[in-house]
C-alpha cells in the first residue's frame, strides 16, 4: 500500500513516498535524519557545523565529531580543487548576493572582488586524524548547498536498505532519488523532465530510467529581478556573479544523489560541449535544456528519453 509523507525541511517542502516494504517508523527515521543533517550543514543557521567552521576562520580549526560530514567536506573540497565550476567556498559570495531572500540586492564590483579572493579551495586544511577543518584567512566561508541535499539523500537511501523498504521516491526540494521498484512493483520508472521556462508547464521531456538519482538544477529555482534582469542564484566561481549561460536547466542521473547534485552544477556552468564531456565522463547521464529550449542528451539516454509533442 503506497505511504505519502509532506514534511518541511532544508528550506523547501518534501515528499517520501514508499511503495513497498519498510517498517512502522521508517517514515520517522527518515524526516529525523533531515532534520539532524540540515541543523549540522547549514549555511544560515548559526549554530551548525558549517557556521562554527566560518565563524572560526583564520583563528582556528574546528574539530567536526560526525566522520561522514567530515568526509563530506573533503570531498566538496576536492571537488572544488578541480575547477570545474563547482566551489563549496562561494560562501562569502553567497552570503553578499543573498539570492532567495527579501533584501537580494546586486553588489558592486569592488564587493565582488574583495570576496573572491575568499574562495581559494587551497586556502582550506583539512586534518583526517583529527577530524579538524581550517579556514585559513578571516571572512572565509564554506557553503554545501551544491552538494548536501545529495547527501543526504543518500544517507536516507542506506536507512531505506536497512528498513526493507523495497520501492519508493525520496524528494528533497525537487532532487530526487528513485528507490527500489516502481507504484507497479517494477524496477523501471518514469520521470518528466520539467519545461524550464515555467515549472507549470508540462513536462518537456519523459525519462524512463532503472532506481537512480535525478537531480536538477536550473535558472528558476531561485532568482530576483533587477531593472529587467533576472539573476539566477548559482554563482560562477570565477567572475563572483550569476553564470552568464546558455542553459536553463540540467538535470544529472546517476547512483549517487551526492554526485547528480556537484555535476549538475558543473554541467550547468559548462554547458555544451564541456558541460556534457565532463557529465558522460563521470560515468553518468544528463538531459540539457538551453534558454531556448533546445535539448541534449547524453548517449545513454538516446532510447530512454521521449521529448513531448513540438519539442
Amino acid at each position: 500500500m503506497t505511504t505519502t509523507m509532506t514534511f518541511t525541511g532544508l528550506g523547501a517542502t518534501n515528499t517520501l513516498t514508499i511503495y513497498a516494504g519498510g517498517t512502522t517508523g521508517t517514515f520517522d527515521k527518515s524526516i529525523a535524519l533531515v532534520s539532524a543533517y540540515g541543523r549540522l550543514l547549514s549555511f544560515y543557521d548559526p549554530d551548525s557545523l558549517i557556521s562554527e567552521i566560518n565563524q572560526n576562520a583564520g583563528i582556528k580549526p574546528v574539530h567536526i565529531p560526525v566522520r561522514p560530514i567530515f568526509n563530506l567536506i573533503a570531498r566538496a573540497v576536492a571537488w572544488s580543487k578541480r575547477g570545474l565550476g563547482y566551489n563549496a567556498l562561494l560562501g562569502p559570495l553567497v552570503a553578499l548576493w543573498r539570492i532567495g531572500f527579501d533584501d537580494a540586492s546586486v553588489p558592486s564590483s569592488d564587493q565582488i572582488k574583495a570576496r573572491l579572493a575568499l574562495t581559494d579551495p587551497d586556502l582550506v586544511t583539512l586534518d583526517s586524524d583529527a577530524q579538524t577543518v581550517y579556514l585559513q584567512r578571516p571572512e572565509m566561508a564554506l557553503d554545501l548547498g551544491g552538494i548536501a541535499k545529495g547527501f543526504i539523500i543518500d544517507e536516507m537511501v542506506r536507512l531505506w536498505q536497512k528498513r526493507g523498504v523495497t520501492g519508493g521516491r525520496i524528494d528533497l526540494a525537487g532532487n530526487v532519488r528513485l528507490f527500489g521498484n516502481n507504484e507497479d512493483g517494477l524496477p523501471l520508472w518514469q520521470f518528466p523532465i520539467t519545461d524550464p521556462r515555467d515549472p507549470a508547464n508540462p513536462p518537456i521531456a519523459t525519462l524512463t530510467t532503472p532506481p537512480r538519482a535525478v537531480m536538477t538544477t536550473g535558472i528558476y529555482f531561485r532568482h530576483f529581478d533587477k531593472n529587467g534582469h533576472v539573476y539566477h542564484h548559482l554563482l560562477d566561481p570565477t567572475t563572483g556573479a550569476p553564470v552568464e549561460s546558455d542553459m536553463a536547466s540540467i538535470t544529472v542521473i546517476c547512483d549517487s544523489a551526492e554526485e547528480a547534485d556537484v555535476l549538475s552544477s558543473i554541467g550547468f556552468y559548462a554547458g555544451i560541449p564541456a558541460g556534457y564531456d565532463a557529465v558522460e565522463d563521470a560515468g553518468a547521464e544528463a538531459v540539457f535544456i538551453t534558454r531556448d529550449t533546445q535539448l541534449y542528451k547524453t548517449a545513454g539516454l538516446r532510447e530512454t528519453l521521449l521529448p513531448s509533442m513540438g519539442h
